[in-house]
This record gives C-alpha cells, sequence and structure tokens, in this order.
C-alpha cells in the first residue's frame, strides 16, 4: 500500500514521545488534530467554577453556547499531534509499519496521505506535500473525499 514518509526530526520526536510513555508497554502511533477553543467558552468555564449551577443549568449554557459558536470552531486552528498507544488495544488490521514506527490508522486515512511527508518543526507536526507546504491532516482528508 502506498503511504506517507517520515522526516528525521519527526521520527526524533515520535521516539522521544514512546519514550515519555510510561503507560504503553509496545507503543504504536496515532494521529490526532486539536485546536485551543477554551477562549469560546469562557461563560461555561465561569459557571462551572463558581459551583453554583446545578447539572442541568451547566447542560443548557453548554447546549447554548454550542450552537452560537459553530462557525468559529470550524475557523480554529488546528494542530497535528502524534500520541501513543498500545499496540495491543489497535486492531491488526489499523497497524501500517511506516518509515519505522508502527502507526494506528485506518487503511484509508494512510491512502489518502500517500505523497505527503510527516514532518515536526518548530515543535509542531505537519505534513507536508509536493507543494512544500504545510497541511493539515484534515484538509488532506477533505481534499480526497471531493
Amino acid at each position: 500500500m502506498s503511504t506517507f514518509s517520515i522526516n528525521q526530526a519527526a521520527l526524533a520526536e515520535i521516539q522521544r514521545i514512546f519514550g515519555y510513555s510510561n503507560s504503553c508497554r509496545d507503543p504504536v502511533a496515532q494521529l490526532f488534530e486539536s485546536a485551543n477553543a477554551g477562549h469560546l467558552f469562557v461563560e461555561l468555564h465561569a459557571a462551572i467554577a463558581s459551583g453554583t449551577k446545578t447539572p442541568e443549568e451547566l447542560s443548557a449554557i453548554a447546549r447554548t453556547r454550542a450552537e452560537d459558536v459553530t462557525s468559529e470552531v470550524r475557523q480554529l486552528k488546528l494542530s497535528l499531534m502524534v500520541g501513543a498507544a498500545e499496540r495491543a488495544e489497535c486492531r491488526s488490521r489499523d497497524l501500517h509499519e511506516i518509515g519505522g514506527v508502527t502507526f494506528a490508522l485506518d487503511a484509508r486515512i494512510v491512502q489518502a496521505l500517500h505523497g505527503y511527508c510527516l514532518t515536526f518543526e518548530d515543535a509542531h507536526f505537519f505534513f507536508r506535500g509536493a507543494d512544500n507546504t504545510a497541511h493539515t491532516l484534515s484538509a488532506i482528508l477533505a481534499r480526497t473525499k471531493k
């Protein structure tokens, strides 16, 4: 199966992550994206911190705020992350050896990443394409659905 490549800096960082992963005896890499959305829920955080709201009131505040920020959430800057997972907890069909690292990824994702290089620069992971521009995992997957 065609797959992506990994540069030396990304490989070194993944090995460092594995080294710090005391909870995984046989770690495999997982890719995910995160975004800092905390600023969108300041009122909810304050309500929780106050300790004066009931669970029902907190749920109502959260639902209302989630509806209000839907368009803002789509515009958040995503960061590509690599985490360690225990090999035994992953399906064997999702384990792929790539550049000396075992990744737990659906085969369709591995195929969508063909031709990209996982890089680690300025303390961040990126996928770089043939054009050498940084891409998010979400953007790559969205492009393959078209």
